[in-house]
């Protein structure tokens, strides 16, 4: 039977919440007394946020910015305001007090919801939010947040939400100039959560990692939203620590961790817990975020025993574009992968030709998001008749698998041949004197 959230980015887990009602869902480790939540209590912290938010006479398409740590509150936040047909924008709390200033007024927030203690620039930046709601020691003139959504109705029915809705509208710096913010459909972030699920089906016995900040797709694209999909559960931890994050591995039984390079190769500096520390409940490690050399990922394998994948994905697509292939065939190091279903990609050279080895990564997905808020002239640059140009450039080999070579803003041209820095890092990386 179908839900009436169906197709809403909110109720992304109901079939699981229906099955698995009693079953842990998340694990929040990141206060001092560990947090488990089923199903059941994480869907009603939803619900909470949800009516909380519509007591607060908010509702669809209203921004509320989001600037939080690491905890579940977090998703009880995000995704309650998603219920009510509001709009989230999370924010990365360690940007600067005028960038965050900058991202609540290009969103056109009417609300926020922040945790003060996450960063001391917050309550500043929020000074021109209507209303201002505060999780923890609110500031003189906020509003509590949290006593009344633990005193709300944990009940909250689906309202009606069309599918080219905005779901959130996340905001990503590129490489250059202030943040640039888009939104995300609840048909684009659905359709990525499904396809996943039907071509790279999780289960419920699988257990993810989450240290990176949740405002970051890594985080709720890799772990949360497909593991809770699919009945599964995560680990949540306040943020990252190397020895921390291996023996969470070991003490929860995680079967999937991932996170960025940066902290796969501080993780293999903790020679004593690698070798001390039971890890029998891995299948997968993932990368993703940041380019990985292949020499990490063979030495990530080789410690821990067990495959790493690095991925490839965008903000603009929900997180995803390039995938293992459907066939089975194994990923080669260094490779991102290979196309998704459903997604059409070209490679672009610098005279505007398709090219079969290099170029410009376009793409065409229906994850795609439907532009920039408020910056016409780079929509008019980025999409061009229904492709996006994503600014990076990838290679492919002969069996259709993709490689990150950089940004075309990271080019340089040497003795007439463009050249692209993590060539000349992946020559330096097979030298036996270079770690």
């Amino acid at each position: 039977m179908e839900h009436p959230g169906e197709g809403q980015l909110g109720w992304f887990y109901w079939r699981a919440l229906r099955a698995f009602p009693d079953k842990t869902a998340v694990i929040d480790v990141s206060q001092s007394a560990p947090r488990p939540l089923t199903f059941a209590e994480l869907d009603g912290w939803m619900s909470r946020v949800a009516n909380v938010v519509r007591a607060a006479g908010l509702g669809p398409g209203d921004r509320i910015g989001l600037g939080m740590s690491n905890r579940f509150e977090f998703l009880a936040a995000m995704f309650g305001a998603m219920r009510a047909g509001a709009v989230p924008v999370p924010m990365n709390v360690k940007q600067a007090p005028d960038v965050l200033a900058y991202i609540l007024a290009d969103a056109g927030a009417k609300a926020v919801i922040v945790e003060p203690a996450a960063s001391p620039h917050l309550a500043d930046a929020a000074a021109a939010v209507p209303l201002k709601l505060a999780f923890g020691d609110a500031p003189a003139g906020w509003t509590a947040f949290w006593p009344p959504v633990a005193a709300a109705s944990a009940e909250f029915a689906p309202i009606p939400i069309p599918p080219e809705a905005p779901a959130f509208h996340p905001y990503t710096s590129g490489s250059t100039g202030r943040p640039k913010g888009m939104t995300l459909t609840h048909r684009n972030t659905t359709w990525l959560i499904e396809i996943r699920q039907k071509h790279w089906p999780a289960n419920p016995e699988q257990r993810g990692l989450i240290a990176a900040p949740l405002y970051h797709k890594n985080a709720m694209t890799v772990a949360f939203k497909p593991k809770l999909r699919a009945g599964g559960s995560v680990v949540l931890m306040g943020g990252f620590d190397p020895r921390a994050y291996l023996k969470a591995i070991a003490e929860y039984r995680v079967t999937e961790a991932g996170g960025v390079p940066t902290m796969f190769s501080m993780l293999l500096k903790q020679r004593d817990l690698l070798e001390s520390l039971d890890f029998s409940s891995l299948k997968m490690l993932r990368l993703g975020s940041a380019p990985a050399h292949a020499e990490l990922m063979e030495e990530i394998a080789r410690v821990f025993g067990v495959p790493s994948a690095q991925g490839y994905g965008l903000t603009e697509t929900a997180g995803g574009c390039l995938t293992p292939p459907l066939d089975g065939r194994p990923v080669p190091p260094g490779s991102v992968g290979t196309v998704m279903p459903e997604t059409e990609v070209r490679l672009v050279g610098p005279d505007g030709k398709d090219r079969d080895d290099i170029g410009e990564f376009w793409l065409k997905s229906p994850a795609n998001t439907p532009g920039y808020h408020n910056l016409p002239e780079v929509n008019a640059e980025r999409f061009v008749d229904g492709w996006l140009r994503t600014g990076d450039i990838l290679s492919r080999d002969a069996e259709g698998f993709f490689y990150f070579e950089g940004r075309i803003d990271d080019m340089f041209n040497c003795g007439g041949e463009n050249v692209y820095p993590k060539e000349v890092e992946s020559i330096l990386l097979k030298h036996p004197a270079v770690i």
